[in-house]
């Protein structure tokens, strides 16, 4: 009896006298009304004499959360690996911390893979030293994994795989020689003689462009396709003084249609000129584009050559071009002040080169030199790098390229850059130098029917690759012909094969020794060296390699 007031024993037999009524009660009502030890809140029932504003006394037992308590003993053992960190338990920060700085944040490596079981590389041992908590931090740190390219070699072509499906991995000679698989061909053999409708039209204003006579026939008329160059105007090559122009249609009868058309009750004009329309002849075009070719008869687009007549040297063929048209062409380009001319059209030199490459008679291979070859195109890469220049100017305040003028422009550069990249004259190696010079990308050179590692065919002046050939079977050919070329070189005696290793110098050896095998000439014989005779060279060189590799 405390106060007059029975003392309630509590549960260990104690009994306590409050020291404050009210404050120790609601504590009491606050601590066991909530759900702090996983009980439900109710209201505790009235007992008689028993003093409700007793507590119990404190005692310092470790006891555990019951959430804690439940999820030790109800969650599973972590699992052995996890694609990222955020699918870790729910634990605390530190943890999650210490499995970062043991493991690395964000790594989804198994800890027991290898990468030297596939890609060759080395497993690094964790820096950490102790006992780890988890398999995450004893996991072994990996570099990154390997391009998808050297993981999964790309699948070979169904043409590769007729070619190596023998016991031996190698064809006969006479598969490895036969059309259906040798990816080589004379890059020449692609062109021909045109057989287009011509029209002629005389008097043009000296300012005429291309777009103009376009127009003029209206898009009704059977041009020409556009890539193939339908107009054709004609530029004296001294003094790049405008003459006539010539139009190509797809037909005869479509150039014969054109005529009639602009001859119907009125007098054709071009601009405020009246001009003289009449229906021409591939000869003609053909002997107006190449006024220089001597002791030439053109029938139709074709040229025959016509035998050295005694005593009269002027009548000789020396060929369709002559190294100095080529030099006066970029020179008035480089210096327009030259003529009085240059500085009305300075598109015309160019547009007389777009149409010197497209209708080059380079079918006749055989009355066409590498040097004559190399002046039009060294002619094009001047001609390309000057109008680069011409047509656009660094604008540092604006930090692009700006158009300087609307007759040199972007479309006239795009016209020279496709004819050059299209000709069948050129090389493999100068179409390559041509597509670096113009930012032509390897993938885009594709379309041009440019193989990879272009600029690695160094000697081959006239071989290209089979359109539609499979690349892997075009590649095979070559590792075929450098492998065999470079064991026959070196199972030669040393005193022979010393002066070839001497020569091959600074030769990237994609071919191994294969200019060894063609031999070509040397100094000016080299360059009156025809192209036919070079191709022929270079396919009997590959067909002795080929041979000498595969058996019967």
């Amino acid at each position: 009896m405390v106060n007059g007031t029975d003392v309630a024993s509590n549960p260990h037999g104690e009994g306590v006298a409050p020291r404050s009524t009210k404050r120790h009660s609601a504590r009491h009502n606050a601590v066991f009304s909530s759900t702090a030890y996983g009980q439900s809140a109710r209201t505790p029932a009235k007992r008689t004499n028993v003093v409700q504003t007793q507590t119990e006394p404190r005692h310092f037992a470790p006891q555990a959360r019951a959430d804690v308590a439940a999820g030790l003993t109800q969650q599973p053992p972590p699992r052995f690996m996890y694609s990222n960190a955020s699918f870790l338990p729910a634990t605390d920060g530190a943890g999650v911390a210490a499995i970062q700085e043991g493991f690395g944040p964000g790594t989804d490596t198994d800890p027991f893979y290898s990468p030297s079981a596939q890609y060759g590389g080395t497993a690094l041992p964790s820096q950490n030293n102790g006992v780890y908590s988890n398999n995450f931090m004893a996991a072994v740190p990996l570099g990154p994994a390997p391009p998808l390219s050297y993981c999964v070699p790309a699948p070979r072509s169904p043409m590769l795989m007729m070619l190596t499906q023998g016991p031996t991995g190698l064809p006969s000679k006479d598969i490895a020689l036969d059309p259906e698989y040798f990816p080589f061909m004379n890059s020449m053999t692609q062109a021909q003689a045109d057989q287009y409708g011509v029209v002629k039209l005389k008097n043009i204003p000296f300012s005429a462009r291309r777009s103009d006579i376009i127009a003029f026939f209206g898009r009704s008329s059977k041009l020409v396709n556009d890539r193939d160059e339908p107009v054709h105007i004609i530029m004296e090559r001294t003094t790049s003084k405008t003459q006539d122009a010539y139009a190509e249609f797809i037909t005869l009868a479509a150039a014969n249609e054109a005529i009639e058309q602009k001859r119907k009750n009125r007098i054709p004009r071009l601009g405020d000129r009246p001009v003289e329309l009449e229906l021409s002849s591939q000869s003609a075009l053909m002997k107006d584009l190449f006024p220089h070719a001597d002791g030439v008869y053109w029938n139709g687009g074709e040229p025959e050559i016509q035998p050295p007549k005694p005593g009269v040297p002027c009548t000789t063929f020396k060929g369709f071009v002559q190294n100095e048209e080529m030099t006066v062409l970029v020179k008035h380009v480089e210096d327009p002040r030259r003529s009085k001319y240059s500085g009305d059209c300075p598109q015309r030199p160019y547009e007389c080169l777009i149409s010197i490459i497209k209708k080059l008679p380079w079918y006749k291979s055989e009355h066409i030199t590498v040097g004559q070859r190399h002046a039009v195109y060294k002619a094009a890469m001047d001609l390309i790098k000057l109008l680069q220049k011409q047509i656009y100017r660094n604008h540092r305040n604006e930090g692009g390229w700006v158009d300087t003028s609307d007759l040199l422009n972007r479309q006239l550069l795009k016209r020279l850059v496709m004819a050059a990249m299209l000709c069948p004259g050129f090389s493999v190696l100068q179409k390559d130098n041509i597509a670096l010079v113009s930012g032509i990308s390897d993938e885009d050179q594709r379309n041009f029917n440019q193989p990879r590692f272009a600029k690695l065919w160094t000697h081959q002046l006239t071989l290209c690759p089979k359109p539609n050939r499979p690349i892997d079977v075009l590649e095979w050919y070559i590792s075929i012909i450098r492998e065999n070329t470079t064991s026959f070189v070196n199972s030669k005696p040393l005193d022979d094969r010393q002066p070839i290793q001497a020569k091959r110098g600074t030769d990237n050896g994609y071919f191994g020794y294969l200019w060894h095998e063609i031999d070509f000439p040397a100094g000016k014989a080299y360059d009156k060296m025809t192209l036919e005779e070079a191709a022929r060279k270079e396919l009997a060189a590959i067909e002795l390699v080929l041979r000498r590799a595969f058996s019967d």
